[in-house]
């Protein structure tokens, strides 16, 4: 009698099986697995979509404007996504990199500080359609490092609990802590250019879908350290326009 062949699955095939089989562990929870779901296809990068995952989450994790993320890939409906789904993270036919699929920070701590040139703020925000005011007050540990492939905003000091406030008008588009390195996220449209997000918090207060207004709570400062909580917590506040990180305090009153 013949024994069989054994049966050989392509790396794509591999890829879908896996994400089929934890799909059914971890349903849309929401819980981030093991699995890296960024990957390189004819030389382009693309992402699989895995339970919790927005377009929004996803866009932020590429630093890629969900518009164009939506139109490249045929989205009409930015909540209408599959999990397993595959995403270019490029338009069709190559062109402008969201980078080399790079993995988003894996630790809460800034990599480095900004140097001195790059602190420089304007005497008056920069112009904006969107009225910002400061997610909560306090020191500001680390400011807008350009050009560093990690942070993409500032850390603000506060106490542990103290109340992360929606930074201007909007809708929740994600709420959860499916982005290794942000802990939990909390990410807020204001328009269709314009997105604030809110990482490194120790509990949520708002949900997707919801609506929020300027100065409301959204969330509650997290320690810098779960292993020393005497230390304090912190903040981590990212504006973004089209997608593409900017430095807030040019936009902060």
């Amino acid at each position: 009698m013949r024994t069989p062949r054994p049966l050989l699955l392509s790396s794509r095939a591999r890829r879908m099986l896996v994400v089929s089989l934890l799909s059914g562990l971890f349903g849309l929870s929401g819980c981030a697995t093991p699995t890296d779901y960024r990957s390189w296809e004819g030389g382009q990068p693309v992402y699989y979509v895995k339970g919790g995952d927005t377009l929004y989450s996803i866009a932020v994790a590429n630093d890629v404007d969900w518009q164009r993320l939506a139109r490249w890939n045929g989205i009409s409906n930015p909540r209408h996504l599959k999990i397993g789904q595959r995403l270019r993270l490029n338009p069709p036919g190559g062109g402008a990199s969201a980078g080399r699929a790079s993995k988003a920070p894996t630790t809460s701590a800034p990599v480095k500080t900004a140097s001195t040139d790059s602190r420089s703020r304007r005497a008056t925000p920069a112009a904006s359609p969107v009225e910002w005011k400061w997610p909560l007050e306090g020191r500001v540990l680390h400011r807008f490092p350009e050009g560093s492939a990690s942070q993409k905003g500032v850390i603000l000091a506060a106490s542990i609990d103290t109340p992360v406030r929606a930074a201007a008008d909007g809708k929740v588009v994600y709420s959860g802590d499916g982005l290794p390195g942000y802990g939990n996220l909390v990410i807020v449209k204001h328009n269709a250019e314009w997105l604030s997000a809110y990482a490194y918090n120790k509990s949520l207060a708002v949900s997707e879908g919801q609506q929020v207004r300027r100065g409301q709570t959204i969330a509650r400062v997290g320690p810098r350290d779960h292993r020393k909580p005497d230390q304090g917590g912190h903040l981590l506040f990212q504006i973004r326009r089209q997608g593409k990180p900017v430095d807030p305090e040019r936009y902060l009153p």
